[in-house]
């Protein structure tokens, strides 16, 4: 027997329960978020205290450590100055010194550093000279593994030399110190030199260039290790962590370290005592409290877990038998979403069929277009400037221009924007155009208005989305006059960095441009408030009604202006309107485009290759004009054989080739012809296209419709390009 299905009051207990339980719900979660934070906080706060009285114990530890040795180096000086006062004033006596633990001998050396005399007949080897200050030089003997300190002062032809037992001396300042599991202190003199260390085998070496001398059967990275030695340098004291190596350990492993240093004086110069401790040792107290910390956070989480799951069920017990649902009504609801969005998908297929449609018919209307541009400028090129031909070719190759803009508009429509392209875009067309656009959906009660101060200024940008900015704002001004009568104006005009520099802090302006062009758009609409125009670049912020703005305009053309490296600001007067200024850095004028000619040293071979033959024509006729060589053919084998055969500079190859796409030919003879410029022909710029572009398969890309003039400017900006590499 089949299992009764749930009825429709019973779904609606289930949903209704479910409803009622967030409450609970909602303050566990908020209580365990609270807990986190909290524990959070006190966590850091304790470790840090933690981490401080530690180092603060290592400085402690440092600082005794050099009081100790300066004093007893102090102590050597006061014996020294005693038996140089006594051979001054008697040369032909020997002198004497009471021995100790650490202080072992006295000796006289001559003018030839030859020993003379031995007060207990010490002898060691191998004498480094360490620290000489204030007539005092301190020299570092050894004789087995048993290290002498010897402090050296002249009197008269003689020297009185004072020798320290510093091995034992080393034990008795630091037994009694723990540095961590690994850790020691060593003692180095201003130059880096190791005056005392727990490994023998460093003393009197330097501590970077003697250390990879001596372990030169391993490879060391000591570039953290010099890092520090700067730092001991420099400061009287402090506290630094770096990389280095237990030198202690024969596999010399490397670890992360922690060093307290500190100066002692020695005369006028200085030596360096340091504490150095394994990093993870200091931090295990640290660890070990972090541990205790999150055991306790996780047994009062399963607490709370537990007390909101008891919770939840007592309410899902409770409600479950009164909070049913409509199953009827649930599923129509599931019908009329499910037929929405069919209608939604059937939708979305045909904005892409016509998005396809669109982008074949742009790629055709390039074709056409390219003969009519290219021979029009021909006739231009031989007519004489003041004849009906000439105005007659310029008609024709104007009319052309203004198609093709038209063109490139379908062509963005039908594609993704998958390269924002950047170029010269003229102010005054931008201004203009966007009039035109407006005026289509301006109501006869707006006057449109625009006031033009301009020279050929031009700006560097994308043409397409300064037009969306314009048309953005001048759709909400048309929207804030109204029914009522109004104006809307746009000006532009150039103006001085100065002018914008007075509006925003002069940090936010680059000093790159000194003139900008400041397009205005001026509506008589309602206006806004201060507290409204403070918000109007937020995004998800509008003052339409819900359902008549997404809040996002204004915030989209503010990001635009600033990948423009631009500026958009706003005034407005409640009642009286709103003015939004848009500066654009002015592009400088450079000099005059060159004229597109090659020497004739340089006779550029270039082969063409596109499948419309009208297209074929026009570049050979207007190639000629520059007197250059070019071949053309419509297919690839033809290509691939003229670059077999014959030596040319560049290849202009159609992106819609017939036989496979121009990108794909460049790719197959990739690395074949290393010297050969290769430029793709286009209607747009696929993102196929640029990662090619990207990745060295083609050197560039012009869009259709092409001429001489705009190939030849490609091949060369990709080959200045190359040689700049």
């Amino acid at each position: 027997m089949k299992p009764n299905k749930p009825n429709a009051q019973e779904k609606r207990s289930t949903l209704e329960t479910l409803h009622t339980l967030w409450v609970p719900m909602a303050v566990g979660a908020v209580l365990l978020v609270m807990l986190a934070i909290v524990a959070n906080l006190v966590w850091k706060d304790y470790s840090t205290a933690l981490m401080e009285s530690q180092t603060r114990q290592m400085e402690l530890v440092v600082q005794s450590l050099a009081d100790s040795i300066e004093f007893s180096l102090e102590e050597y000086l006061d014996r020294l100055d005693s038996a140089v006062a006594k051979v001054e004033a008697n040369p032909d006596d020997k002198p004497t010194v009471a021995p100790s633990d650490t202080l072992r001998d006295l000796w006289l050396e001559d003018n030839d550093g030859s020993i003379v005399y031995r007060c207990y007949g010490i002898t060691a080897l191998s004498d480094v000279l360490i620290t000489r200050s204030e007539g005092v030089s301190y020299w570092q003997y050894h004789r087995g593994d048993t290290h002498y300190l010897v402090l050296k002062k002249a009197a008269g032809k003689q020297s009185v030399c004072l020798v320290v037992d510093s091995t034992t001396l080393y034990k008795q300042l630091v037994s009694d110190i723990r540095v961590g599991t690994n850790g020691y202190v060593m003692i180095k003199n201003a130059n880096d030199m190791v005056v005392m260390h727990p490994e023998p085998a460093q003393w009197g070496i330097q501590v970077v260039d003697g250390r990879q001398k001596l372990y030169a059967y391993k490879e060391l990275d000591l570039t953290s290790l010099s890092e520090l030695l700067k730092a001991q340098r420099t400061q009287d004291s402090g506290i630094r962590d770096y990389y280095s190596y237990w030198w202690t350990d024969p596999k010399l492993p490397r670890v992360h370290k922690i060093s307290a240093f500190r100066h002692l004086d020695v005369g006028s110069s200085f030596w360096i005592v340091s504490a150095v401790v394994d990093y993870d040792d200091l931090y295990q107290p640290v660890r070990d409290s972090f541990l205790k910390m999150a055991l306790m956070f996780s047994a009062v989480a399963v607490v709370l877990v537990l007390f909101t799951g008891m919770i939840f069920r007592l309410q899902w017990k409770n409600q479950r038998s009164v909070t049913k649902i409509n199953d009827l009504q649930e599923v129509n609801e599931a019908l009329e979403e499910l037929q929405k969005s069919r209608e939604s998908l059937a939708h979305d297929q045909r904005l892409q069929l016509m998005g396809t449609l669109t982008g074949g018919i742009a790629h055709e209307f390039n074709n056409f277009l390219t003969p009519i541009t290219g021979y029009a400028d021909l006739i231009m090129a031989d007519a004489d400037p003041e004849s009906e031909i000439y105005d007659n070719a310029r008609e024709i190759s104007e009319a052309a221009e203004k198609a093709r803009d038209v063109v490139k508009q379908i062509s963005s429509m039908s594609r993704k924007n998958v390269e924002t392209v950047y170029d010269a875009v003229p102010v005054e067309s931008l201004v203009e155009h966007t009039c035109k656009l407006v005026e289509t959906n301006c109501p006869k009660q707006v006057r449109l208005r625009q006031e033009l101060e301009l020279h050929g200024e031009n700006v560097l940008g994308n043409s397409t989305q300064l037009q969306q900015v314009l048309l953005n704002i001048c759709i909400n001004g048309i929207h804030a006059i109204g029914v009522g009568e109004g104006s809307l104006t746009l000006r532009a005009k150039v103006v001085p960095r100065e002018e914008l520099a007075a509006r925003i802090p002069e940090e936010k302006i680059s000093d790159d441009w000194q003139s900008y062009v400041r397009v205005s758009v001026t509506d008589t609409g309602c206006g806004m408030d201060k507290d409204t125009l403070a918000h109007i670049f937020e995004p998800f912020f509008t003052t339409k009604k819900q359902g008549e703005g997404t809040g996002l305009g204004l915030a989209l053309a503010e990001q635009i202006i600033s990948t423009h490296r631009g500026h958009i600001l706003a005034e407005s007067t409640l009642g009286q309107g709103t003015t939004f200024y848009i500066y654009l850095p002015v592009l400088e004028q450079q000099r005059a485009r060159e004229q597109v000619q090659w020497g004739v040293d340089h006779k550029l071979r270039i082969l063409a290759a596109d499948d419309n033959k009208k297209v074929l024509n026009l570049l050979e006729k207007d190639f000629g004009r520059f007197g250059l060589e070019v071949l053309t053919c419509s297919r690839r084998g033809e290509v691939r054989t003229l670059l077999e055969t014959q030596p040319f500079d560049a290849l202009a190859i159609d992106e819609g080739l017939t036989g496979g796409s121009g990108v794909e030919f460049c790719m197959s003879i990739q690395g074949k012809y290393p010297a050969l410029t290769r430029i793709v022909m286009t209607s747009s710029p696929t993102r196929e296209i640029v990662d090619a572009r990207r990745h060295g398969v083609i050197d560039g890309y012009t869009l259709k419709p092409v001429s001489a003039a705009t190939l030849l400017e490609e091949i060369r900006a990709c080959r200045r390009s190359e040689k700049q590499k």
